[in-house]
């Protein structure tokens, strides 16, 4: 009760600005994240959409497969980006600035190595490997050039999470809407025009960062040329600081999930191939539903970074206090009117490949409240390993998701049908949303504490 107190004491010993005035501030800086995840989420779901309207839809079947494979490519990518976004935050008042494009150049030089390194493990195991089932053949064949295909993309990500680390979040969306363009340009022409499959995406993956790179990479300099250089040391130190306490947990939180991801599509993909697809175009769906949590989460983590150490506690915990229960509230509304708009299920899968669009629909249908539950996680997740709580994230992430995927294998091997499955998939997204909610109201205490001390 004390705790409680406390932090209410926080908020209202302190001169306030306005709700409104907090909420503006967090939606004018999540506006253009939200703008930027839309662009992400028109990129990856326009691939779906190209994919499902080929006669042979083998392309999209193997895009599915490959989701694990995506999501330890994010979780690479993710932990590096949000490394440079935090290191840029902090230069915007409190660091020497021009750092940024050191420690910029710096994790991009890891994110090659760690993607080569990760694309020959892969080759290798595709050749020494002999696999009789036939979806891990799939992974193991194409997963190598995969890898490959997206490294250019994350080293434009790392320059793009520290032009929203100053805080130009709009600047820097301009290449990266130049980047989604090419991109979905290039395998439209390569699918439609010459009847490529998979290759497409992969061709893709290299045109539009390629391009787009040189101009990200000017605009943060010009950002950043005009501030102090840190010196070697302290800059050390602080990078070494983020990617322990940032970078290395957020990976880590993602990787599980493609562990996770690993066993779940397999066995989908046993129920039948248009299950596994179902699957793979609702979590599409749903991710692009989730762009505005985590735009929200973001905004919300950047203000209170920049404010870290200028000893505005209070304001900090108004960003908390007043932006979390606003975006969940907006959610749970969203989320209770989405079946009555079908119009995004129609534009991924059109009504003449019935099969997979029945299988679609159902599948929507029971993961509908994980579409609330998820996103308020993503965002909560978002706020958290940026404010100092990633080990904290990932060891929830970690038991969740060991959790879901022995939950799956349990109803496998009792050879119980897709409902069962899906029911075990709520379960935990509904456990996760608990137990991060839980954590943000241990870091509310925190602060609390801090302001009163």
């Amino acid at each position: 009760m004390q705790t409680a107190n406390t932090t209410a004491d926080a908020l209202l010993d302190a001169p306030r600005p306005s709700v409104w005035h907090t909420l503006s501030r967090i939606l004018l800086l999540a506006l253009p994240f939200a703008v930027g995840a839309a662009a992400t989420s028109t990129l990856n779901l326009g691939k779906v959409a190209l994919l499902a309207r080929v006669p042979d839809t083998g392309a999209l079947a193997t895009l599915s497969l490959l989701q694990p494979s995506f999501i330890l490519a994010l979780a690479i990518m993710e932990g590096l980006a949000i490394t440079a976004q935090v290191f840029s935050a902090r230069s915007r008042h409190n660091w020497p600035r021009r750092g940024t494009q050191r420690a910029v150049y710096r994790l991009c030089r890891n994110g090659v190595l760690l993607f080569a390194v990760v694309a020959a493990l892969g080759y290798a195991a595709a050749q020494m490997l002999t696999v009789q089932n036939a979806e891990l053949r799939v992974i193991l064949d194409h997963f190598p050039l995969f890898m490959l295909s997206l490294v250019p993309f994350v080293v434009f990500d790392i320059f793009y999470g520290a032009m929203r680390g100053q805080g130009k979040v709009l600047l820097g969306l301009l290449p990266f809407m130049g980047l989604v363009a090419l991109d979905l340009s290039a395998t439209y022409v390569l699918v439609s025009g010459y009847g490529w499959g998979f290759e497409a995406v992969l061709v893709g993956n290299l045109v539009g960062p390629v391009l787009m790179l040189p101009v990200i990479a000017w605009l943060l300099h010009r950002e950043v040329r005009s501030g102090d250089d840190s010196p070697e040391e302290p800059f050390r130190i602080r990078m070494r600081q983020l990617q322990i306490g940032v970078g290395i947990p957020v990976f880590s939180s993602i990787v599980v999930g493609f562990v996770s991801a690993s066993v779940v599509f397999p066995i989908l993909a046993k129920i039948g191939e248009d299950s596994a697809s179902a699957f793979f175009v609702v979590l599409r769906y749903r991710i692009a539903f989730m762009i505005p949590a985590i735009a929200i989460g973001s905004a919300i983590a950047i203000l209170v970074n920049q404010l870290a150490e200028e000893g505005q506690t209070a304001q900090r915990l108004r960003y908390l206090v007043i932006g979390v229960p606003f975006m969940l509230s907006l959610y749970a509304a969203v989320t209770a009117l989405l079946p009555q708009w079908g119009g995004a299920l129609d534009l991924l899968v059109p009504a003449q490949a019935e099969a997979l669009r029945q299988a679609t629909d159902e599948m929507f249908a029971a993961l509908l409240v994980t579409f609330f539950l998820v996103s308020g996680s993503a965002m909560l997740q978002v706020i958290l390993e940026q404010l100092g709580r990633g080990i904290q994230v990932l060891v929830i992430t970690f038991l969740i998701e060991a959790g879901t995927c022995a939950g799956v294998v349990w109803a496998m091997m009792q050879g119980a049908e897709m409902g069962l499955i899906l029911d075990i998939l709520v379960a935990a997204a509904a456990l996760s949303f608990g137990l991060f909610a839980v954590q943000f109201l241990l870091l509310l205490r925190k602060l609390g504490r801090a302001d009163a001390v």
